[in-house]
């Protein structure tokens, strides 16, 4: 579909296009295939050398990804390096069964099996074990996270609930980005990357040795990039971003155990244009009842980090982590739909921040101790989190909600050998008290059965919950604005068109609770491994959730019709209106089903093919209620119900190497201000290749081509905040890495 929506000429278009498009991937596939006589020794490493290679700690311990009774994925530092990937959300387009969706120049939309949404709410995300789920969204700023790309050991994915481990909010998945240690850091890493779209970044990664014994490292990273494509218009968008990122990393020799300090800090500036919805006469003149304003963005924020691991005298495993961070994410701009505290007349928006600031303090222990036939992980946990929320309590007002919550849990893991190399038994739980929504149990139990040492068959049952962000239990928020005229029938009334404004808002109920949304999985799997040549990895879920975060209507929603009546007499059309109230609840119902496959194959040595297909499906409960409605068709249509990817890596020389991707996203549909249906967005096909050539041992250089087969589309449409929708853009990217 093109900026104006028109899907005939897109076709067109594609059809025009299909030929060089086609012939273009044909070529390079070929041309690979003809280079590569002499082979690489580093694609020559067997699949079963590599599993063995991809260590996790997943599990809370160390373990292959073929004996995990879970949907897991390692994405390893030579598949990131070979990707060309340069921020998380990238790499992780390489795990089959997540969702991920570009939504401007740093923003993005990523989740486990459904539900995506910028702040996806379902996933849990770590850096080196700490959790950078940020209680103020309920969700992850991806655009707080821009590591080092090059710094990066591996990134470790459980598609599925990892609850009874992790605790509140890793209901559909768990992240955990792990960097390289200070002792593999040493000496200096410098990257560099220009591309088009004003695109820039430069790191500085360098490890030294401590005088009295260990490592450390130090690194520092900034990047740009200017505005992309606005879908409608195809005008440059407002979404350019500067980023920098500085660090330290300390590794003293300790006796008795490891012990590794981490330090950093961060700040990101953007901005976008936000829609809130509008009466008449405020209203832009393209969108009757709707209006954007320009607001900024500004976050920064820091994390101190200390882990220490030992091994008591009875061999039992131990680490204490704590960590201690801190986040500010403040928009500002002209803000307010015209409905405000003198109702019914309208009033001008006014300058407003909104956002916040929160500090978290976090203490977690472990401890590991096999005995027999009895692998047994226990731990607990306690986080302090001081909040500070300035939010619009009604379009001027603003509403100052502080907090100071104090959350602690534990929890058992057992894995019990029932047949020794053939059947385990994996049972658990974490057991928690959150600061918002009560005491929680999240229990699991798994089954793991290995017939042969390259084949595993899993399934498992598990309950979930995730916890309401604050920002859904405070604010009052207009969510949409109508012609009061279109309500004639519910009114009484007989308006002419343009007279009345109809404005949706939504509050907290007085004294009500927030309550934890809930989910009960059933999943299973298959893995086999056919030879050093070929494996497959197949997984299938359904998932039952239930009191899920949403709004219903007020059983007599009409607020302040006579009062609007009597404003229009004195002020005439345009600047008077009404309301239509809703309110805050747990009511909505929801389920999901689906499967990811996925296949590694080795054909020859100097080339290695990954294919992999997801399917997702999610189905709400209707209730025939028109906040409630809208809500479930949002979850049941924000993720795509079928993506596929093809990756062949070819080793064209010993020096030179190409890497060529091509991905498949089903349509999606996205609620916009004031729509009555969802938008949609069709199914798009990215192609990806990437050229490097290793000039010595120290120096790599490699250009980057992305989106290849068309020159811009829309991946996703954001419903909170509103905000325009950017296209993501056909680019290319020059890099150069040099190790010294």
């Amino acid at each position: 579909m093109d900026s104006k929506g028109s899907m005939p000429m897109w076709k067109n278009k594609n059809k025009r296009q299909n030929v060089w498009r086609w012939t273009l991937l044909a070529l390079a596939v070929h041309a690979s295939c003809a280079a590569a006589a002499s082979g690489n020794e580093f694609l020559d490493m067997s699949l079963e050398e590599l599993v063995d290679y991809r260590l996790m700690s997943m599990s809370r311990k160390e373990q292959r990804v073929a004996d995990m009774a879970a949907a897991a994925h390692v994405i390893s530092a030579e598949e990131i390096r070979r990707s060309g990937a340069q921020s998380i959300p990238e790499a992780l387009r390489l795990v089959p069964g997540l969702n991920v969706a570009q939504m401007a120049r740093n923003r993005w939309a990523v989740s486990s099996r459904g539900f995506n949404e910028r702040f996806s709410s379902k996933l849990l995300v770590q850096v080196d074990g700490r959790s950078v789920y940020s209680p103020l969204f309920s969700g992850v700023l991806w655009e707080t996270q821009d590591l080092i790309m090059e710094d990066i050991e591996r990134i470790e994915v459980i598609r599925g609930p990892g609850a009874a481990l992790w605790g509140t909010n890793a209901m559909n998945g768990v992240i955990n980005i792990v960097t390289r240690s200070a002792s593999a850091s040493q000496g200096n890493q410098v990257s560099a990357v220009l591309g088009n779209g004003q695109t820039a970044t430069a790191s500085w990664v360098h490890g030294g040795e401590l005088t009295q014994g260990g490592h450390f490292k130090v690194f520092a990273k900034t990047s740009s990039m200017g505005g992309s494509l606005e879908r409608d218009t195809g005008l440059k968008g407002v979404d350019a971003t500067k980023g920098q990122r500085l660090g330290m990393r300390i590794e003293p020799k300790v006796e008795g155990g490891t012990l590794s300090l981490k330090a950093e800090v961060y700040q990101d500036r953007s901005s976008d244009y936000w829609g809130s919805p509008s009466v008449l006469a405020l209203s832009d003149p393209n969108t009757p009842f709707a209006r954007d304003s320009l607001m900024s963005e500004r976050s920064q924020g820091g994390a101190l980090q200390a882990r220490y691991a030992w091994k008591s005298v009875d061999g039992a495993e131990n680490v204490v982590q704590v960590s201690v961070d801190r986040d500010r994410s403040i928009h500002e701009g002209l803000w307010g739909s015209g409905a405000g505290a003198s109702m019914p007349m309208a009033e001008l928006p006014r300058q407003l921040q909104m956002g916040g600031s929160k500090t978290d303090a976090d203490v977690d222990f472990q401890q590991r101790q096999i005995r027999g036939d009895h692998d047994f992980i226990w731990g607990l946990n306690l986080r302090h989190t001081a909040d500070n929320l300035m939010l619009p309590a009604s379009p001027y007002l603003l509403l100052d909600g502080k907090s100071q919550r104090l959350n602690y849990s534990a929890f058992v893991h057992d894995e019990i050998t029932l047949v020794p190399e053939r059947l385990k038994l994996i049972v658990g739980s974490k057991f928690e008290k959150d600061g918002l929504t009560g005491f929680n149990v999240q229990p699991n139990v798994r089954m793991l059965y290995t017939p042969g040492q390259n084949e595993a068959y899993w399934g498992a049952l598990s309950r979930s919950v995730r916890s309401s962000r604050r920002t859904e239990s405070l604010a009052t928020l207009d969510i949409s604005a109508a012609d009061g005229a279109s309500l004639n029938g519910l009114t009484g009334l007989n308006l002419p068109a343009n007279m009345l404004t109809a404005v949706t808002q939504v509050s907290p109920r007085a004294n009500a609770a927030l309550q934890a949304e809930q989910a009960l999985s059933l999943e299973g799997g298959w893995r086999k491994q056919f030879s050093n040549f070929l494996s497959l990895d197949v997984s299938l879920f359904a998932t039952d959730y239930s009191h899920l975060r949403g709004g219903r209507m007020n059983s007599q929603p009409l607020t302040g019709l006579p009062q609007a009546m009597g404003c229009l007499a004195v002020y005439g059309p345009g600047m008077c209106y009404f309301t239509l109230a809703g309110y805050n609840t747990n009511l909505e119902k929801a389920r999901s089903f689906g499967g990811e496959f996925l296949m590694e194959w080795h054909p020859r040595a100097w080339w290695k093919v990954q294919g992999s297909y997801s399917l997702l499906r999610v189905k709400g409960q209707l209730t025939g209620d028109l906040l409630g409605d809208v809500q479930v068709r949002a979850f049941e249509n924000s993720a795509p119900r079928h993506q596929v990817t093809l990756r062949n890596n070819f080793s064209l020389a010993s020096d030179l190497n190409l890497d060529v991707r091509l991905r498949y996203n089903s349509a999606t549909a996205h609620y916009t201000l004031n729509s009555q249906g969802p938008t949609p967005l069709e199914s798009y096909t990215g192609l990806d290749m990437r050229l490097a050539w290793q000039v010595n041992r120290s120096t790599e250089l490699s250009v980057t081509g992305r989106n290849l087969l068309k020159n811009r589309h829309t991946e996703f449409i954001n419903i909170f905040p509103v905000t325009r929708a950017y296209d993501v853009q056909r680019s290319a990217l020059v890099q150069a890495v040099v190790r010294f």
